[in-house]
């Protein structure tokens, strides 16, 4: 997908030599009393880049394998970096963290599921009660990362922490599932695309190959994007458009995000129809930004029938095009795979402070919604604020 990024289990290196630094391992621990699987990696060693470089290009994606640990549902996600000894790292040197499934297909191309994005204007993600992403014991994720480390100095030793919040399957009432669309999509290619000077959109038409509701959504621009619409290709309409917070050079610390609803308030979905995503970008440096744009949003999708889900085709060219372009740090370095364990501790290590998952609530609502990038979903009153809904 972004062949720009660097793998979420590898070292990063840079041209200028340095010493060579342990692998870095991951640890996976269940904690069963707060409903988290706890994912800790590292240690990585993050050179310090040019406040310039938009973005770092350093080999292919390689990523990081491990089993889900429970049965049941993944109802949110929160990213953190640290040091050895707990101390919190800037949450900016995470540029992107896709998590990948690898047993299941995304709805919109025949490429294994992207199940969670994380950017460095993300925050944490809180789906409400009875609400989650179902997920099997045993089916194979991974993790891929690309880092931009500005603070002015190398870092060593960090560690990358993801809390994922999990329900069983016995509360699995409104199970969803990911939607992810991008404006410069390539299988097995990069997504990122030259920004030309002044005011620009990139768009993309695609369909949805089953009916459904889409509960909420939520974009991700690049440096100088305005905005990224969603857009009924048909009859031109603006469903909805996710204007992104800039400061006056330019740079973005949020992209907006809007929540529909969990029932009959949710947007409705026709099979076969055409849809649009457009991103909006005004780049005032006076000159094309080589791979500067990117654009897409992701989506909750709850299908009308979740057994008319495309099936993951192993077979299909551009299902083995998009694995093939993440090789895997396992495979690569044929270490063992990760074991889980059962701990209300979680992990060894110290950890950053995390926020306790709200209280089960019963039915879901819109208004039941935290903060959720990748899988959105937030207040009325954020909402009003971040986006425009027509």
């Amino acid at each position: 997908m972004l062949a720009s990024l660097l793998l979420a289990t590898t070292l990063a290196t840079s041209a200028a030599p340095r010493s060579r630094a342990a692998e870095p391992q991951i640890a996976i621990s269940v904690d069963s009393a707060r409903g988290e699987v706890i994912i800790t990696a590292g240690p990585y060693d993050l050179p310090n880049m040019p406040p310039d470089m938009a973005e770092m290009h350093m080999g292919t994606p390689q990523v990081l394998r491990f089993d889900w640990p429970v049965d049941g549902g993944l109802r949110g996600f929160n990213l953190s970096m640290q040091t050895a000894d707990g101390k919190p790292l800037p949450k900016s040197i995470i540029h992107h963290l896709i998590a990948v499934n690898f047993d299941r297909r995304q709805i919109v191309y025949q490429m294994v599921e992207r199940l969670f994005g994380w950017g460095k204007e993300t925050d944490p993600v809180m789906l409400p009660s009875g609400v989650g992403v179902p997920l099997a014991k045993g089916q194979h994720l991974g993790v891929y990362a690309m880092w931009h480390n500005d603070s002015g100095r190398d870092i060593h030793n960090a560690y990358l922490k993801m809390t994922l919040a999990f329900i069983p399957k016995s509360r699995l009432q409104n199970p969803v599932l990911p939607m992810y669309v991008d404006v410069n999509n390539h299988i097995g290619g990069v997504t990122t695309f030259d920004l030309p000077p002044g005011k620009s959109t990139r768009a993309y038409d695609f369909e949805f190959p089953l009916s459904g509701r889409l509960i909420g959504i939520g974009g991700h621009l690049h440096d100088y994007g305005v905005a990224v619409r969603f857009e009924d290709a048909e009859t031109g309409k603006v469903l909805v458009r996710l204007k992104a917070d800039r400061d006056g050079k330019g740079e973005i610390s949020k992209v907006g995000r809007f929540i529909w609803g969990f029932h009959e308030e949710a947007l409705p979905i026709e099979a076969h129809h055409r849809y649009r995503v457009v991103a909006e970008y005004d780049n005032p440096t006076g000159k094309t930004i080589a791979q500067g744009g990117m654009g897409h949003i992701n989506g909750v999708f709850s299908p009308n029938d979740m057994a008319e889900w495309p099936v993951l085709d192993l077979a299909n060219a551009d299902i083995q095009r998009d694995i093939a372009a993440l090789p895997t740090y396992n495979e690569m370095r044929a270490s063992r795979p990760a074991k889980a364990h059962d701990s209300r501790e979680a992990m060894d290590m110290k950890s950053m402070p995390m926020s306790k998952p709200p209280a089960d609530s019963g039915s879901a609502s819109a208004s039941d919604m935290q903060d959720m990038p990748g899988m959105p979903g937030m207040s009325r009153l954020q909402q009003r604020a971040d986006s425009t809904h027509h």
